[in-house]
């Protein structure tokens, strides 16, 4: 389904053929994303390179394996191929809006401007050992605590400040007792690459992690997941490279149980911390306890007071440039979502897949959350709708790889694989090669079948549309708890 709106990624299914966006490539990523400005420094193309052609520095990725060659130049790709690191990349085509297919299939019983959703609902945690340190109602923190106490996770992925940090600056951790979760709880609001702690759960092997993250970093998490690995195929390559090249594609993500995306509008550049807060208004960031933004950025002090700067000046002063590309609000491809807005000391709770209803149940089961249906809580679900449609209309439009162009489709695993097929139709390996390195490519994946096209492209269900001039749009009202509502339980 679609928003109405004729934004730059308003969907309209069938305008532009899949094929031309097949396969992106290390040098589409390097210009339509590094160089375009976009990248959002999840750090998730360096993760996955199978061959050390890329590292995270400055922030961005940067081209490390031939000092000679040019910043969008990888031999292997261009060479016997690979490509893993472009098919992750959450800047390039498909965004959250064209793969909602690939990750929820025919299991997406309700679907509103800000997704996919099974129920959604308003929680806190009743833990005393959490509420002062936790943001919002501290259910993300809670849920992580329980998963490890009962043994549903051996880890968690989150961004913390450590004591080898400097304050207010989070780093990715994994998080392996309840403790170290704990100390994770709350919002930094400065940009933390969490996908790549991703290498250190693999370097532990631990083998059920919790996953949290902000959109731009679940999506690369849910490519690891569902891209089509039919592309690994070609006529110079052998199977143990394929091997290579699949084991980092979905290699990171097997490892994760599930994933909690955090909502978001936008994170700070670090001049917020050390020129605004510690130069201008002389607080050292020593002495700061945490931040939430409640239509202004709340700086809360060791000593229990609370400074604040006014959002319109830290967004206009202090927003992050690359930001502006993100069009997910309240990360759409997620199990669970979760944000604080529009709510007093609780978090709305979007539950989107079978695996987070299931992790929720349980959880809840336990006792130690209080739950409300959204209709209780309108003030949050109208802020939901608003901030979530922004955001989804505030990009500009780009290139068609760069997945902001109008008219693009929804991703596919079988046309994918299809298409990959294709290419290979006048390859000279033979067919029983041809057969053993798709083998390779699937591993025990089965190879897919056409898809059922769902609801991509229609309207989405009781959207009133775009407002008549003059006039401010009508927000449809929060679903009853039998229209999802509500917690599952």
């Amino acid at each position: 389904m679609s928003d109405k709106d004729s934004s730059p990624n308003s969907e309209v299914s069938g305008q532009i053929d899949a094929k031309v966006l097949f396969q992106n490539s290390f040098k589409d990523m390097m210009n339509d994303v590094v160089e375009a400005g976009s990248c959002c420094e999840c750090g998730s193309c360096v993760l996955v390179c199978p061959h050390n052609v890329i590292d995270y520095i400055n922030n961005k990725p940067k081209q490390v394996a031939k000092e000679t060659s040019a910043f969008d130049f990888c031999g292997i790709s261009e060479g016997v191929g690979c490509d893993v690191c472009a098919s992750v990349c959450p800047r390039l085509w498909p965004r959250e809006i064209h793969f909602r297919d690939a990750v929820f299939k025919d299991q997406r019983p309700y679907e509103d401007i800000f997704g996919v959703y099974r129920q959604i609902f308003v929680a806190r945690t009743k833990r005393d050992d959490l509420k002062d340190q936790v943001q919002d109602g501290g259910i993300v923190t809670a849920l992580l605590a329980w998963a490890a106490e009962e043994g549903e996770i051996d880890g968690a992925v989150v961004s913390a400040v450590g004591e080898e940090d400097d304050p207010c600056f989070p780093t990715p951790k994994v998080a392996t007792t309840v403790e170290e979760i704990k100390k994770s709880g709350g919002s930094w609001y400065t940009y933390c690459a969490n996908n790549l702690a991703l290498r250190e759960v693999e370097e532990k092997d631990l083998k059920k992690v919790g996953f949290v993250g902000v959109p731009c970093q679940i999506t690369p998490l849910r490519k690891m997941e569902h891209m089509d690995p039919a592309f690994l195929v070609a006529e110079k390559k052998k199977e143990k490279p394929i091997a290579r090249q699949r084991g980092f594609l979905r290699g990171y993500s097997d490892r994760v149980k599930f994933n909690i995306g955090l909502f978001c509008t936008e994170v700070f550049t670090p001049e917020l911390m050390t020129d605004r807060i510690e130069k201008q208004m002389g607080i050292p960031l020593t002495d700061v306890e945490k931040f939430n933004v409640k239509g202004k950025v709340l700086i809360h002090k060791k000593d229990g007071s609370v400074e604040t700067i006014p959002l319109e000046e830290a967004m206009r002063d202090y927003q992050r440039p690359e930001c502006q590309y993100c069009a997910d609000f309240s990360a759409e491809l997620a199990d669970i979502s979760c944000g604080g807005v529009g709510t007093d000391q609780s978090t709305i709770v979007v539950i989107r897949t079978e695996v987070g209803e299931q992790i929720w149940r349980d959880f809840e089961a336990n006792g130690e959350v209080e739950v409300m249906p959204i209709e209780d809580n309108k003030r949050a679900w109208n802020i939901l709708q608003r901030l979530s449609r922004r955001q989804r209309n505030r990009v500009p439009e780009g290139s068609t790889r760069s997945g902001t162009a109008k008219g693009l489709p929804q991703y596919m695993a079988h046309d994918a694989a299809q298409f990959a097929k294709e290419k290979m139709t006048e390859t000279k390996k033979s067919p029983e090669d041809l057969a053993n390195c798709y083998d390779t490519a699937y591993g025990n994946e089965s190879q897919p079948i056409e898809e059922i096209r769902y609801m991509a492209g229609q309207p989405i269900l009781n959207d009133p549309g775009a407002p008549a001039p003059g006039e401010k749009r009508a927000l449809p009202p929060p679903p009853s708890p039998e229209q999802g509502g509500a917690s599952p339980v």
